[in-house]
């Protein structure tokens, strides 16, 4: 294939342009990451070293995309591209360079379960837990909040005497956050500009622009200091706040790179026109967005969509369940890859796969994000790693914290300063307390939990595989099945206790979706969705305090960007759909259920004994405008399609 073949007008100007830098901006489904590797392929064919070309995106499977994209180019040399995240790179550079020990760090990253320990242990000093999670967020995005402040050290005397305590957290425990990879590369190049510790590229190409928070963006400022740089994106698709990426960042790239480039893609491959004009719409409510409205392709025929409402999660569940299982029947050609499930939360999502796979359809949830959230999941986990190390600090301070108030955060804190002291391990310490050879005061519940890990460990010695998976996570616990479902695919391949639990936290912490032509109907958040297609989308669960969420406690500048940054987020969920599409409500929920999945209640009533939140559709429903049908109850729906 010519590199230039299949091009659109505005794909092959970027896929020409031979000035840097290169500044796109591309809604979704317009092509943006096909101009992006076509002009890889122009680059190959000039004779660039493919091995001087590095392509770089946010998520594990947006750069697999990437990958697979460059194999399709069939050009010279495209399989020895670098297509990578930034947080691979950089774990890679600082490997590669020692600069793990140079600075005195342990490439060992901690699991959503131990960081909640570490918070634990910090919030007493630094105003709770809620703030400690801010600061670790702002910590992680090199201490740029905003996108006019500058990746680096921090300067706020509460930044740095946080840093001081995390570090010194990180350092004790011999861990690090995934998160902090970006701006710890970030930092040493900053602080050693002449020790070469990111390789040469003569090329650099970022995807997904909009993702990437101002540490991102200034380590790719650094990787491109002498090489050609390309970055496109959507800075109407910008969803992640909550690592500090603004949309800002893409939509100031030319004011802050002098000599740039720009172009833009507003025609739509992937939508409908209804679809298109429904994502118009909603966009527009935000004032501060771009409003370069998307261009639907012209004679393409609209989408089927239905607006449905539902009395309850079960009936939301079985109803979109039969209309999946009937729409594959009537399209026995269609892989059920090509089927999205989107949830605002997991109940919403899980309960339609638990739906599908009653109806002999192979459904399968992404919510790893909430794999480990139950104590018995987090237990599990505790226990596998201590099995491949009992000196395991982080895990062991995790297992000592787990199903206890506060995270036993006292009781630990006087054994850490005794270990300290004396060189010892905490364990060591917490087997002399068992031992009754030492005593140090208000420790009787690590003490129990000391014991407790004794004894767990000792049933588990010598099992390996799916009898070991078993033993973690037995079968039937509500609070298990995300992870024993993991553990036990991992485990097919992957039978010792480390290598089941080095391959675990890769699937957990980055995990990899498969693609639209495999045999799994994917149900997932509306964040995984980025950059997937399907022919048929479902989003589940539209209703208010879950789409949007917005914390009421923030001040109503922080509501309001929040607010703009959930309707970004459902424009994005939308915009996958190419030929059907289905968005869902429920009017009520379990008052329990609903609290605990962070919706709060329109109102309450009770029934039979019973009481439950009233629930009402997401109000971004009702921005979709003239082109989104009225909305249908879900009896009639199932009516009328007879399902």
């Amino acid at each position: 294939m010519a590199w230039q073949d299949g091009l659109g007008t505005a794909q092959l100007a970027i896929a020409t342009e031979p000035g840097s830098p290169v500044h796109v901006l591309a809604g979704p489904g317009t092509g943006k990451t096909l101009a992006l590797m076509r002009r890889v392929a122009r680059l190959l064919e000039q004779g660039i070293d493919p091995r001087a070309i590095l392509a770089v995106s946010f998520t594990r499977t947006a750069a697999r995309d990437l990958r697979e994209q460059l194999q399709k180019l069939g050009s010279p040399g495209a399989n020895q591209v670098t297509a990578t995240t930034l947080h691979s790179f950089c774990f890679a550079a600082l490997l590669i360079d020692a600069v793990f020990q140079a600075t005195n760090r342990r490439p060992r990253p901690l699991l959503s379960f131990e960081i909640d320990q570490l918070a634990h242990d910090l919030k007493k000093q630094f105003g709770g837990k809620r703030k400690v999670d801010r600061l670790t967020e702002a910590y992680e995005a090199a201490w740029a909040r905003l996108q006019h402040e500058v990746a680096g050290a921090p300067r706020d005397p509460i930044d740095v005497a946080f840093e001081a305590a995390l570090l010194d957290w990180l350092g004790y425990h011999r861990a690090m956050l995934i998160g902090e990879l970006v701006p710890l590369t970030l930092r040493f190049i900053q602080a050693n500009p002449d020790v070469n510790v990111l390789p040469p590229f003569q090329v650099v190409l970022v995807d997904e622009f909009q993702d990437l928070n101002k540490a991102d963006q200034a380590l790719v400022d650094a990787l491109s200091r002498t090489a050609n740089l390309t970055v496109i994106g959507d800075d109407n698709q910008s969803i992640y706040r909550f690592r500090h990426a603004n949309p800002e960042g893409i939509r100031v790239f030319a004011a802050t790179h002098p000599g740039t480039i720009s172009h833009a893609i507003e025609e739509c491959w992937r939508c409908p026109p209804n679809i298109v004009s429904m994502s118009n719409s909603l966009i527009a409510h935000d004032p501060s967005a771009r409003q370069a409205a998307l261009q639907a392709q012209g004679q393409r025929p609209p989408a089927t969509v239905y607006v449905v409402q539902h009395r309850s999660l079960e009936d939301e569940a079985d109803a979109l369940a039969a209309f999946i299982d009937r729409y594959l029947t009537e399209n026995p050609d269609l892989p059920p890859g090509q089927v999205l499930v989107l949830s605002t939360r997991r109940i919403f999502g899980n309960a339609i796969r638990d739906q599908l796979i009653r109806r002999h359809r192979n459904a399968m949830s992404f919510f790893w994000e909430d794999a480990l959230k139950s104590d018995a999941a987090a237990e599990g986990f505790c226990l596998l790693t201590l099995l491949v190390d009992l000196n395991d600090r982080a895990a062991y301070r995790a297992w000592l914290g787990l199903s206890v108030d506060d995270g036993n955060r006292a009781g630990y804190a006087r054994v850490r300063a005794h270990a300290m002291e004396h060189d010892l391990e905490p364990l060591a310490v917490c087997e002399r307390l068992s031992d009754a050879q030492l005593e140090i005061p208000y420790t009787t519940k690590v003490i129990e939990r000391h014991r407790l890990l004794k004894e767990r460990l000792t049933d588990l010695a010598g099992l390996q595989g799916r009898p070991l998976v078993d033993a973690l996570w037995p079968e039937g616990n509500p609070e298990t099945p995300t992870i024993r479902l993991a553990a036990a695919t991992v485990a097919v391949g992957h039978e010792d206790a480390e290598s089941l639990r080095n391959e675990l936290v890769s699937v957990i912490t980055q995990p990899e979706l498969p693609d639209s032509s495999g045999d799994v109907i994917r149900v997932m958040s509306l964040h995984k969705s980025k950059g997937l297609t399907a022919d048929l989308v479902v989003v589940a669960g539209c209703v208010s305090g879950a789409l949007p969420t917005v914390d009421k406690g923030l001040p109503e500048a922080e509501q309001d960007a929040f607010m703009k940054e959930q309707r970004r987020l459902f424009y994005v969920a939308i915009t996958r759909a190419k030929t059907t599409m289905v968005l869902s409500s429920v009017t009520r929920l379990p008052l329990g259920v609903a609290l605990r999945s962070n919706i709060p209640p329109a109102g309450i009533f009770a029934r039979n004994g019973e009481r439950y939140a009233r629930l009402v559709a997401s109000p971004f429903i009702d921005e979709l405008g003239p082109a989104a049908p009225p909305t249908i109850d879900g009896g009639e729906w199932r009516a009328r399609l007879n399902i």
